[in-house]
């Protein structure tokens, strides 16, 4: 389950608003160089035995600036860049 949060930047001190996670239908995807999102449609109601990831084809690259898309890192904080962030409030979860 994914979620809207605030988060603050645990090195300049910043506070800012962002998503992370996905749904039941899609995995979220974020982009290393500039932290755009892609939302990945996936089949997660199958039998886990049945799962499979999404191939690099289908998760693809950054529609914004062709960095690399990846689904294990946190918000990037837009004012100094740097991902070593603390979530502070849920604001609100989704599927």
């Amino acid at each position: 389950m994914g979620h809207e949060a605030i988060y603050k930047c645990n090195k300049c001190g910043n506070e800012f608003k962002s998503q992370e996670g996905g749904g039941f239908f899609f995995a979220e995807y974020r982009c290393i160089k500039c932290d755009s999102i892609k939302a990945v449609c996936t089949h997660r109601l199958v039998p886990p035995e049945h799962y499979k990831e999404p191939t690099i084809e289908e998760i693809g690259v950054c529609e914004e600036c062709g960095g690399a898309l990846r689904d294990d890192v946190k918000p990037m904080c837009p004012k100094c860049r740097h991902r070593y962030v603390s979530e502070t409030k849920v604001l609100t979860y989704y599927d």
